[in-house]
């Protein structure tokens, strides 16, 4: 109830604002940077990690707040899907640069679709937990497309929902394009702060991503949040308590269902989901590498 009436009071005001726990000041509390993967369940992890560990003041990286900064850097039109992975490169690397400076803040809680990279996690692993949550390859790229394509308004990034003509020929498109293949490597993107420019340079990869991901205190694993909820419990004596916060379902009307059903058909397809597979190889050996020796 008071939740409600300080919100009501705001909005009264003239503002829009999200109340959300946060943790109350210790000292000497353990210092956490959550990279989020994109579609991993990261929300609800954020959330409990939040009500634990953050302080007032300490809001949640904006995905369109870090896309506008990236924007005043990318000094090209953005016109066609050339243009769009072009960006996508160029905000994959602002990302660092984003998260590098929240560290040097010494907040005790950092989150967000951030990257780390060689440098940042030799410069701040030290004073802070780097923590991730990963998910197999395929189904997250399956999410995070139709996820993308139910809610991206912005013409800047694809898919998005400006226009949803031809949904099975866009897909085809996208997955021939370079696009795809930054979508299917989004997971080693977050971990080595960089999409691979081609397969010889994602074999690369993949021993940096195995050399950064070794100085993150906790790896989770989306279908076994118990063993990461211990494991924090472990590192800070706090218990997170993780809940379901789907955001995808809960503003479907019946022309977003179509979509979502359209395209979760066409990727179940034999020969589709064998082009996915292919497409997120690497990322589907560094996640089973990670399972491994992180389960």
């Amino acid at each position: 109830m008071m939740k409600q009436n300080i919100k009501h009071l705001i909005n009264h005001l003239g503002y829009d604002v999200k109340l959300h726990r946060v943790g109350k000041a210790q000292q000497n509390q353990a210092k956490f940077a959550f990279v989020h993967v994109p579609k991993s369940g990261g929300i609800s992890i954020d959330l409990a990690m939040r009500e634990q560990f953050a302080k007032p003041g300490e809001a949640r990286f904006s995905r369109e707040g870090a896309i506008e900064m990236s924007l005043t850097t990318f000094n090209k039109e953005i016109t066609d899907l050339d243009s769009i992975a072009q960006f996508s490169d160029h905000h994959a690397r602002q990302l660092n640069g984003l998260l590098a400076y929240h560290l040097t803040q010494n907040w005790q809680y950092i989150s967000g679709h951030v990257s780390t990279n060689q440098h940042i996690i030799e410069n701040f692993a030290q004073q802070y937990h780097f923590i991730t949550v990963l998910r197999e390859p395929v189904s997250r790229f399956i999410s995070n497309y139709i996820y993308n394509k139910l809610t991206n308004s912005l013409p800047i990034m694809a898919p998005n929902n400006l226009n949803s003509d031809n949904l099975i020929a866009e897909v085809g498109h996208i997955l021939a394009h370079r696009r795809g293949w930054q979508m299917a490597n989004v997971m080693s993107m977050c971990i080595t702060g960089r999409f691979a420019k081609d397969a010889a340079d994602a074999q690369k990869i993949q021993s940096e991503f195995a050399d950064n991901l070794a100085a993150y205190k906790v790896v989770g694993f989306l279908d076994n949040l118990d063993s990461f909820s211990k494991q924090i419990k472990q590192l800070s004596n706090k218990q997170i308590n993780i809940g379901n916060h789907n955001t995808t379902d809960s503003f479907l009307d019946e022309k977003k269902q179509h979509v979502k059903s359209t395209l979760q058909n066409y990727f179940n397809e034999p020969n589709v989901k064998a082009q996915l597979e292919h497409l997120c190889r690497f990322d589907i050996e560094n996640y089973q590498r990670a399972k491994e020796k992180y389960s």
